[in-house]
This record gives C-alpha cells, structure tokens and sequence, in this order.
C-alpha cells in the first residue's frame, strides 16, 4: 500500500502542476495587490473557490467512475454534449490554453520589450504540441519531472520576496463582504471546476491502472487513493495561493500601473534586482508549460474520440489544436479574459450547485445500493 500511496502522491502533484498555470499565478497577486487592508478574508473566500469547490469536483467525477455522461446523466445526453464541448472550448485552444500563453508571455516581455507575441506565442505552442505528442507519459511527466521545477520556482520566489519586502499592513477600505466576495469571484476564474471534467479522468486511471489486476475494480480502495490525491494536490495549491497572495499584499503599492501577466516577475524585480526576473521568467514558462501540455492532450482526444469518433489519426488534430491556440493567443490577456468571465457569470454557479447534487445523491442513494 505504501507503493500505491506514491502513486496518489504522484498524482496529487499532477493535479496541483495541471492546475496551476495561467490565472492560477496572476489572480492571486491581483487579489493580494486589490485586497491588501483585508487579505485574509479575501483569501479565505479565493481558497473556497479555487481549493475547495475544484478538489470537490474532483473527487465528485471519480464517484463515477471520471465518466462524464455518468455524471451528467441526469441532464440528458444532449444538454451534457452541449455543456462538455463549451467547457473543453473555454479551457482549451479558446479560452484558458490561449491565456496560458499570455501569461508565459507577459515574464518575457518584461525582460524583453522588443519581443513580439506572436513569435513568443508560435514557439511556445509548437513545443506545447511536441510534449503532447505522447499522451500516455503525461502524467508521470508532469508529476515528477514539472511539479518540482514549478513548486520549487515558485517558492524560491514567493520566500525571497517575503523576506526582502515591507510588512503587510495596508490602509484602505475594503469591507469584510467586498474581500470575500472579491476572493471568490477572483477564485472561480481560474476555471478549475470546469477543469476538473476532463481532467480527472487521466488521474482516476493512472491510479486504477496502477493497482494490482485484482484490486481494480474495488471501487472503495480506487476511492481512497484518489481522494488522497485531491487532498494532496488541494494542500499543494493552498500553500502556493497563501504565498502569491501575500507578496501581492506586500508589493500592491509598487504595482498600481503593472499590466497583470507581468506582476509576478515585477516583483521579483523589485524584490531581488533585474537578475532575478530572468529566473522568474523561467518558472512562469515551466508552470504554465505544464498546464498547457495537459490541455493540449486532452483537448485533442476529446476532439478525436468524441467528435470526430476516432476517424482521424491523433497527430494532425493536435497540430490543428495548436494553431488554433496560437491564433486566439493573439487577442491578450485582458481579452480573453472577459470573453470567459461573461461565460462563466452563467455556468459557473449552475454547475457547482450540481455536483454537489450528484456528490449527495451517490452517498445517499447509489453507495447504499451496493
């Protein structure tokens, strides 16, 4: 057992490193650099939101069996194509996967004004597509090899700015409500609810795969081992948040006309001088690289397999994939970023009252009929 708790290790990592890219660096700095007089309300509130309800869904798909139709089933199979194919759209190639780009973007460009998106964007979606080639080492890739390089970046960072910085005490006026709220609403823009979807099913079947042939269809020990796995990557992503936060607290007054892509490295800047935004640059490539490796893949299967019904080979969709992420890339952050929030002011709400639903109704009805 203690072999397969390293698989939920393993795969807890590979949530927080799937997880963790784009808006899952900026908004908390953003949060930090709005809220600085009420941050701990304001994080508590972006913890829910971007913790709690993401590991919730989770851990609600494996209940059945990371099958989608499953868990949408009570919806119908047509409104569930209808909302699976706009959730794949806004976190792939048109939504979250073109706005990892821009934050990537966003630590070179501080370092180096002269360099254009649109060449920044056409090699690093090739070398996303070249790492996706091969969908069935992803998971072990990002577990062991991108968590460490993110984590690790991450936290020389996050350590050096705290030390070098001022102290936390802000004055300003944001009330108790507007912080919690503000914290949440930020929260829920990372799309990791809606990420949860599709992505689940990679870590449900690399644990169950990873079990012996006997023990892989006991439910209950598949159950245990990914609900590790949610709680590890929830306490990996909670630690990295509660960092981000507080060095947008302390640096929030050096950041007023700071575009929000380029504020990690800024304060690595101000922090440890000019030298330390290249290392900065670095681990934003890395963690959002991992993040846009995953939704590369998945994006492409799902096209390939619930599409076009496995008619075409894999290679020329995720070349397809791709390009279409490096165009959309093209539009920035701020854009794309109010095409998702208009879209999620809608689904976002619905969804989370369902999966709680279904969460209820699997231990209330279906666990009791076994």
């Amino acid at each position: 057992m203690s072999n397969m708790f390293s698989k939920s290790i393993v795969s807890g990592c590979a949530i927080f490193s799937m997880l963790f890219g784009s808006g899952n660096i900026v908004f908390p700095l953003v949060l930090g650099k709005a809220c600085a007089d009420n941050w701990i309300l304001a994080l508590f509130g972006w913890l829910v939101a971007a913790v709690v309800i993401p590991m919730t869904g989770y851990y609600g798909a494996m209940l059945f069996d990371a099958d989608n139709k499953k868990l949408l089933a009570p919806i119908g199979k047509h409104l569930t194509f209808a909302l699976m194919f706009l959730i794949m759209m806004m976190v792939g190639p048109l939504g979250v996967g073109a706005r990892i780009v821009n934050v990537a973007f966003g630590g070179i460009h501080n370092l180096v004004p002269s360099m254009p998106l649109v060449l920044f964007s056409g090699i690093y979606t090739l070398l996303t597509v070249l790492i996706a080639y091969n969908p069935g080492k992803i998971i072990q890739i990002i577990g062991v090899v991108f968590t460490p390089l993110k984590f690790g970046g991450v936290a020389v960072i996050v350590l050096g700015a705290l030390y070098l910085g001022g102290p936390l005490e802000h004055v300003g006026d944001t009330s108790n409500a507007a912080a919690l709220l503000n914290g949440f609403n930020m929260g829920y823009q990372t799309m990791d609810l809606t990420a949860s979807l599709f992505a689940v099913g990679s870590v449900y079947y690399y644990i169950k795969n990873a079990l012996p042939k006997s023990d892989q269809d006991d439910k209950k020990k598949i159950l245990k081992l990914t609900g590790a796995a949610c709680v590890i990557g929830g306490v990996i992503l909670a630690i990295a948040y509660l960092g981000l936060l507080l060095i947008g607290v302390q640096y929030s007054d050096q950041l007023t006309d700071t575009p929000s892509e380029e504020i990690f490295s800024k304060i690595a800047e101000l922090s440890m001088g000019y030298s330390a935004s290249w290392f900065v640059s670095i681990v934003i490539a890395v963690s959002c690289l991992a993040t846009a490796t995953f939704l590369c893949s998945v994006f492409t299967d799902y096209i390939r397999q619930d599409i076009l019904k496995d008619k075409f080979k894999r290679t020329p969709i995720l070349i397809i994939v791709g390009m279409t992420t490096f165009l959309m890339s093209l539009l920035g952050f701020g854009q794309i970023c109010q095409i998702l929030g208009a879209i999620l002011e809608k689904v976002y709400p619905a969804l989370m009252v369902f999966i709680g639903c279904r969460i209820i109704y699997y231990y209330a009805v279906i666990n009791k009929q076994k």
